[in-house]
């Protein structure tokens, strides 16, 4: 296997996992004041978003991982 191309998809991977986690320290770290939940709405749909993203980009290094470890 081309161990290039590899470190090149892990960077890139990392990288974007990176991004997504400094994105959702900003949203869980937002002052909602004792708002309502249901006012709420788009700011837990964009959390779940970032942590989907950030969980499918974990399973692609696992399987990266995995791939190249055979």
């Amino acid at each position: 296997m081309n161990k290039e191309t590899i470190k090149a998809v892990e960077k890139r991977i990392l990288k974007t996992m990176m991004e997504d986690e400094k994105e959702l320290r900003v949203l869980l770290e937002t002052e909602t004041n004792g708002v309502p939940e249901r006012q709420l709405d788009g700011l837990m749909v964009k959390i779940e978003q970032l942590l989907g993203r950030i969980m499918v980009n974990q399973n692609k290094l696992l399987l990266l991982q995995d791939i190249t470890d055979e």
